[in-house]
């Protein structure tokens, strides 16, 4: 072989290794990819400020079955550890995911928490008229409800019962409200998009208005296939991937209100 040949394969030689080089750092995986991708990060509010205590749990789920499936669309966060699921607003809706009713109500408990964490004080119960199919649904808490008070812990349940077929399940949850810091303020006021809004919400460690964000965006644009992605991904975060294809429902008339408060031992 002459000199010049050698040259040349050689020369091609170092190219291929070259490419190979160049290439490899662009392999990555693809499931990693796509978490970097998303916008809408549910991070936890921390729990160096909480209070030690053993109480109970916090039940988001009654039990579900295809037939029967009644969720609170909250975190799956533990009082004895962890604070409470925050929002911003002075009274929060509560979202659920509640299996076919005919008819039927559901009868919501506000109590307010002891700083310790071991007592609560009943402050607002009222009753909703259920009739609905399987999906998920908004329990806001009307204007006459009492605002909830900052920095303060709270507890709600909710218990669902079908008139019919004496169907009857208890979710329950906890809320505490915050005051927005004001960089975080400025910048919702300046967010037109509810996914940034959702994204921003979501890195606070605020559950509530994130996930209502998440839900105005489908509700808005219905073939927005990024807020359907979204959504997906935040309820697969949080363990709820039972709610992710179902629709959202209209709901509920309040029946009857009933503000007076009577003291509860515990929760």
């Amino acid at each position: 072989m002459s000199l010049s040949k050698k040259i040349l394969m050689a020369s091609a030689c170092s190219c291929l290794v070259a490419s190979t080089v160049i290439a490899s750092p662009f392999v990555f995986d693809t499931s990693s990819a796509q978490a970097q991708a998303r916008k809408v990060r549910y991070i936890p509010p921390s729990n160096l400020d909480a209070p030690k205590v053993s109480g109970s749990g916090i039940t988001r789920s009654a039990g579900c079955v295809d037939a029967t499936c009644f969720i609170a669309l909250i975190p799956d966060l533990q009082v004895d550890d962890r604070p409470a699921p925050l929002t911003i607003s002075e009274r929060p809706t509560v979202y659920l995911l509640v299996p076919k009713i005919k008819k039927g109500q559901a009868r919501f408990t506000l109590n307010e928490v002891d700083d310790k964490l071991q007592k609560a004080t009943r402050v607002y119960r009222t009753t909703y008229i259920f009739q609905n199919n399987v999906g998920v649904v908004a329990l806001k808490l009307p204007d006459d409800a009492p605002a909830l008070k900052l920095n303060k812990n709270y507890t709600w349940d909710v218990i669902l019962t079908e008139d019919d077929f004496g169907f009857a399940e208890t979710v329950r949850g906890s809320v505490r409200r915050i005051e927005l810091r004001p960089k975080l303020l400025k910048q919702l006021e300046s967010t037109v998009n509810p996914l940034e809004k959702a994204a921003l919400l979501a890195q606070e460690g605020i559950w509530f208005e994130s996930l209502q964000a998440l839900i105005d965006a489908q509700k808005s644009s219905p073939k927005d296939m990024e807020a359907k992605k979204e959504w997906s991904e935040l309820l697969k975060a949080v363990k709820l991937e039972r709610a992710i294809d179902k629709p959202f429902l209209d709901c509920c008339k309040v029946k009857t209100q009933n503000p007076l408060g009577v003291n509860i031992k515990s929760y």
